[in-house]
């Protein structure tokens, strides 16, 4: 009977050593490193397709296929008695062909114009700082700016049929660069250079019922407006 009761208690004592020997083995944790990838792609990333960067758009939540500003904030067109309407599409580098994106947006733009027969339509083509020199090797000095304009102009006059003596095109090359403050996303302390150029490859619509001439702006919301279209970009057409 003793013997048996020693057995149990070695037993006993061997399972003991043995539970503390035992290592836990915890896996590593994987939701940390993928959370830090997730943040480091959105700065490079546009995750509701306005064409503005996730990091400089100050309306992340834009709807579908809706024209928005350089801040990626949908433009709203101010109608009932005049009509002044401004929309900007964005380039992809060293390109004159608007992204098929902005194609249901010209065709409110179109039956917009359409609503005013009297409406004069402006056109501002626009290159970032860091096309210019490889514009003036390739495609001739301030090209790619016009050429902005005019595919702008082409697609309302020939898809749209909209009056081509309605529409002024201007180059505006790359002078009415956009403010550096307005592309500083807050939760950024450096400013994105790469988003701000994107910005700046641009064609610019301006419609209006009550501005035909750009030399001639009479009201002080004209000049605010229009002013420095008129003072930094050449009519060319």
């Amino acid at each position: 009977m003793r013997m048996k009761n020693c057995s149990t208690l070695l037993l006993l004592a061997i399972s003991i050593a043995l539970a503390g020997c035992q290592t836990t083995v915890t896996a590593l944790s994987k939701e940390l490193p993928q959370h830090e990838n997730i943040r480091t792609m959105q700065v490079e990333i546009d995750s509701d397709g306005d064409g503005v960067l996730d990091a400089i758009d100050e309306c992340p939540e834009t709807p579908s296929n809706v024209v928005v500003d350089a801040k990626g904030c949908q433009i709203i067109i101010e109608g009932g008695d005049a009509l002044e309407m401004e929309f900007a599409g964005f380039f992809p580098l060293m390109s004159s062909q608007l992204p098929d994106i902005y194609n249901a947006e010209f065709v409110k733009i179109a039956e917009k114009i359409n609503e005013y027969p009297e409406a004069s339509v402006f056109i501002f083509g626009h290159a970032a700082t860091n096309e210019i020199d490889e514009d003036l090797a390739t495609l001739g000095f301030h090209s790619l700016s016009r050429n902005r304009a005019l595919s702008i102009k082409d697609t309302l006059v020939l898809q749209h049929h909209i009056d081509a003596k309605r529409i002024r095109t201007y180059e505006c090359s790359n002078k009415l660069l956009v403010r550096e403050t307005d592309y500083i996303n807050p939760s950024f302390k450096a400013l994105n250079m790469k988003g701000l150029e994107a910005k700046q490859r641009r064609a610019t619509l301006m419609a209006s019922s009550s501005v035909n001439d750009l030399m001639s702006l009479k009201y002080k919301s004209d000049v605010q407006r229009y002013g420095k279209y008129a003072k930094h970009c050449e009519l060319f057409e």
